[in-house]
């Protein structure tokens, strides 16, 4: 059944494995250079060589150091990777998959570009999920637009692709279902908001002057856990990282969402993939349905 997003109802009362307060994804965008070279496109510009460096230190050392941190910790992540860095550091995308991450769709070259047709995503998705499953030997079951950009027709193309989640959206703290046309879809929706996003606080450009930003780490990790904490308390709620291996990647900084991490599983976080959150968000809600049903045809008789 359909949830009135508002900013004031609860959404349903989904209740996480274990009894947990909270269900957090810790997920990461692999974009590499890419990121950069797309976003500076998207305003008209390029990126030279010190932003194109940048984007490089994802794989190159910054991928290492959360693959070690996400091993240490003992948690599964979801890596939402273009199709245009499988294929070009191909041994990078291998060993995240070979240590049991997820590995979800995310554009072929991370094209943050609003107003394409339905025929240019196809394509986009066709390439994307091609390279992908030359190295995981499946499909992607989840996607996340670049920069997060989707259509008005992706939720729709989604499913019939046969995904089962996306996680695009800001517009709640809950997953639910998309509908589209009154037709509620199994495509599950994991929102995610900017403030959990280490782009905003760590992303610095010289090709785009209005984004050049360096908070400390102190800042980054106490609005992080103010924010956890709070969803907590409410329960029943959703906690997204997004994080980028170029940005994160850093020593110090890897080493705070180490501690992050550890903070969360020890206040009652339920940390897992975003396709193991999908596939018990969407039992819930078929549960939930075929409930009312039932409580309906009883009422009738």
């Amino acid at each position: 059944m359909p949830y009135l997003i508002d900013g004031k109802t609860n959404g349903p009362a989904l209740t996480w494995p274990g009894g947990k307060r909270i269900a957090v994804m810790v997920t990461f965008d692999f974009d590499a250079e890419f990121l950069r070279i797309s976003r500076a496109k998207s305003k008209g510009t390029s990126i030279g060589f010190t932003d194109f460096s940048r984007g490089q230190y994802g794989p190159y050392e910054g991928l290492s150091r959360c693959l070690d941190i996400l091993d240490t910790t003992g948690i599964k992540s979801t890596f939402f990777v273009p199709g245009i860095v499988a294929e070009r550091y191909s041994d990078s995308v291998c060993e995240i998959h070979r240590r049991g991450h997820e590995i979800a769709c995310h554009g072929y070259l991370h094209e943050s570009v609003r107003g394409i047709s339905r025929e240019e995503e196809v394509q986009i998705l066709n390439r994307a999920e091609t390279a992908l499953e030359r190295i995981t030997g499946r499909k992607p079951v989840g996607h996340r637009g670049p920069e997060s950009i989707i259509h008005p027709f992706t939720p729709g193309l989604l499913r019939e692709r046969g995904y089962l989640y996306s996680s695009s959206m800001k517009d709640c703290d809950w997953p639910y279902l998309w509908e589209i046309d009154g037709e509620m879809l199994p495509l599950v929706e994991l929102p995610c908001d900017i403030t959990m996003d280490d782009f905003t606080y760590y992303y610095f450009t010289f090709s785009d002057p209005a984004v050049r930003a360096m908070y400390t780490n102190r800042e980054v990790f106490g609005n992080w856990k103010q924010e956890f904490d709070a969803l907590a308390l409410e329960g029943n709620k959703l906690f997204i990282l997004k994080l980028h291996p170029q940005m994160i990647g850093r020593a110090s900084r890897a080493a705070m969402l180490g501690e992050l991490i550890s903070y969360m599983q020890a206040h009652g976080a339920w940390i897992t993939t975003c396709e193991e959150a999908a596939e018990y968000v969407l039992a819930q809600y078929t549960n939930s349905i075929a409930s009312s049903d039932a409580c309906r045809k009883e009422t009738t008789l």
